[in-house]
């Protein structure tokens, strides 16, 4: 089905819910908001059209195998389709006075601030209004990298308030052979640092930089832990404490996600500096928690062009309601300083959450997100994380971008592309590598280039 995205009254607005709904309940009878059965076909990455049948290709279903293993290792917790609670959604063009959403300018002056504020209050908490003081720092070059095909610096963020300073280094790479401005990605990397002289000699499949630099792209990419430790105990050492001068976290203050999230926009505004770089064409891209983080960064940051979110499960891209692999209760008491307070809260009662992660998605649009889930990685729920963008697509429509609105998933390794929201499911485990990069560098080639 293919909702055109016009201007719509209010009664037009409520009819074509209630028909998206309807679609939906068809292929699932556990929400209004999302999909449960699948359908024998496959999508082409065509970017708007509708999708292309192809004898043979089913849609992805988890393996059995694979549910069995995992079911044995973590009984505690759910991965057995049978098993997901019935759930609704919240609607993200009702506002909280439960009136309908159904002009851009209602949703931009009116139901995304309310959405920014339940998420800043009930999950990711709030980043701090303090004055500080912007520099960056060359601290190494590298002119000919890859026998003169970029340029390789490694930086400095330095931010100064009063007579203290944080810093943390990202390393970045700019194409030299080009013609115009180029695009560019940021990777926030959860796992470690990678130094200027190991980028440039090793193509590290988690950060690929001169993959991204021979597809048209300037890249960085900075390590978590170096602006935010990535441990429960790690407050103190972090840019949190350091705004907070010292002082405990509030229990709606920001936590760590939302502190990883700001860095990578402070890495943008070094990129907006750069005369060669597009800036109005950046791309935050992360894996597992750096995807969570790449969610919320461009929520918070309406610069960023593009989120891709790998991997990043619950509290990312998967729906919380479906309860389906890692849940709210695990995930806040194994990382509590991931989330503020109040998300802990919601421990075995999502449903009685104010929001959910599609609603995430759609305080994107109109601008671009790219979501990629793992065929052995349940622990993500990759239905859930499908759903989820599916959710998100009327408000993408609302804003006059095409979305997709398929109930059922594509097939493994079959990337599905419409408008401004993409998807795919690959072979294997937990990860980010090459194949993904360059199938979200072809949804970005189609948006950036």
């Amino acid at each position: 089905m293919k909702i055109t995205a016009s201007p719509l009254t209010n009664r037009s607005r409520i009819s074509r819910l209630m028909l998206f709904c309807m679609l939906l309940t068809c292929f699932d009878g556990n929400f209004c908001f999302g999909q449960k059965e699948e359908q024998k076909e496959k999508s082409i990455v065509d970017g708007s059209g509708p999708s292309q049948p192809a004898s043979g290709a089913l849609p992805w279903k988890a393996n059995a195998d694979v549910v069995k293993k995992i079911s044995r290792s973590r009984k505690e917790f759910n991965f057995d389709e049978s098993q997901v609670p019935e759930y609704k959604l919240p609607d993200p063009l009702i506002g909280m006075d439960g009136r309908s959403i159904s002009t851009a300018d209602r949703w931009n002056h009116l139901r995304r601030k309310e959405l920014m504020s339940l998420f800043r209050n009930e999950v990711y908490g709030n980043r701090p209004n303090s004055d500080y003081v912007l520099t960056f720092e060359q601290v190494a070059e590298q002119k000919d990298v890859w026998d003169g095909l970029a340029t390789g610096r490694s930086m400095v963020a330095v931010i100064t308030r009063g007579d203290q300073q944080y810093k943390f280094p990202f390393v970045l790479f700019i194409p030299n052979q080009t013609q115009g401005r180029v695009p560019a990605v940021i990777h926030i990397n959860n796992r470690y640092f990678i130094p200027l002289d190991k980028a440039a000699t090793e193509n590290d499949p988690f950060w690929p930089a001169r993959t991204l630099v021979q597809r048209g792209y300037a890249t960085a990419s900075f390590h978590t832990s170096d602006v935010d430790p990535d441990q429960r105990n790690g407050y103190s050492n972090g840019i949190r404490a350091f705004f907070a001068k010292g002082n405990d976290p509030a229990p709606t203050a920001w936590r760590s996600l939302s502190a990883w999230g700001w860095a990578a926009s402070r890495v943008l505004d070094h990129l907006e500096t750069i005369s060669t770089i597009d800036a109005t064409k950046v791309g935050v891209v992360g894996h597992s928690r750096g995807g969570k983080t790449s969610l919320w960064a461009a929520c918070e940051d309406p610069r960023f062009a593009v989120a891709y979110s790998n991997n990043s499960g619950c509290g990312g891209a998967a729906l919380s309601r479906r309860a389906f692999g890692e849940t709210v209760g695990r995930i806040t008491s194994n990382f509590p300083h991931w989330f503020c307070v109040p998300f802990s809260s919601y421990t075995n009662r999502e449903a009685e959450l104010p929001v959910d992660q599609h609603e995430v998605m759609a305080l994107i649009a109109p601008r671009a997100v790219y979501v990629a889930s793992s065929d052995e990685d349940l622990w993500a729920d990759p239905k859930g994380e499908y759903a989820s963008l599916v959710a998100a697509a009327p408000v993408f429509q609302l804003l006059g971008k095409t979305a997709i609105t398929e109930p059922a998933m594509p097939a493994l390794n079959s990337p599905r592309v419409r408008g401004n929201t993409g998807y795919h499911i690959r072979s294997g485990g937990h990860g980010l590598g090459e194949v993904d990069w360059n199938w979200f560098l072809d949804f970005t080639d189609r948006l950036m280039k």
